[in-house]
């Protein structure tokens, strides 16, 4: 199975996931970020790894910033887009386009808090378990159809930071795994 990775920051799924390719069934065939900035495009150079990188910001419309997304793709040969961290909402036209091929990772147990400061509202909210879903992506933000879960119980001592730190490592683990299982 061939995936193409989508990130806009640190990059630690991205990690975990081009570090999965020696465990799991599936090859990172490139990456892609809307960040020029983007700290993670550095473990695309450690692992050899095509990093396209296309800034957002440059483009007035997000039909034109879509179409250059779609050239890079369209170039390629692979089974998969998998969001790891990508922090830029996808347009339907784009979403349409590539609908079933798209992967993502959500720092909550959706259908709970889509969407952003997730962790923040987790402990607002009170709840006593938090975690992360990785599911397809629809047009319908953080709506799509759910892949897998994994939870946690929080303790009384848990803050945003913590949380963070716990799911992060969660996700670190289960996404590697997960992607392999898209094709079986």
């Amino acid at each position: 199975m061939k995936i193409v990775v989508f990130f806009s920051g640190t990059g630690t799924n991205l990690n975990s996931i081009i570090q999965g390719q020696s465990v799991y069934k599936y090859d990172v065939v490139s990456c892609f970020t809307n960040n020029p900035e983007a700290s993670g495009i550095k473990f695309c150079q450690e692992a050899n790894i095509a990093c396209h990188i296309i800034d957002h910001q440059l483009y007035k419309e997000r039909e034109a910033f879509d179409f250059e997304i779609n050239e890079y793709l369209n170039a390629m040969n692979f089974d998969y887009i998998i969001l790891a961290g990508y922090m830029r909402i996808l347009s339907k036209k784009f979403v349409a386009e590539w609908e079933g091929q798209i992967i993502n990772i959500h720092p909550s147990l959706l259908p709970k808090y889509p969407g952003l400061d997730t962790h923040k509202r987790v402990l607002e909210s009170g709840d006593k378990i938090h975690g992360t879903t990785i599911h397809y992506v629809t047009e319908e933000l953080d709506a799509g159809p759910i892949i897998r879960q994994e939870s946690f119980k929080i303790e009384p001592s848990d803050s945003e930071e913590s949380l963070i730190s716990k799911v992060k490592e969660i996700e670190n683990n289960i996404y590697p795994e997960t992607i392999s299982k898209l094709i079986t």
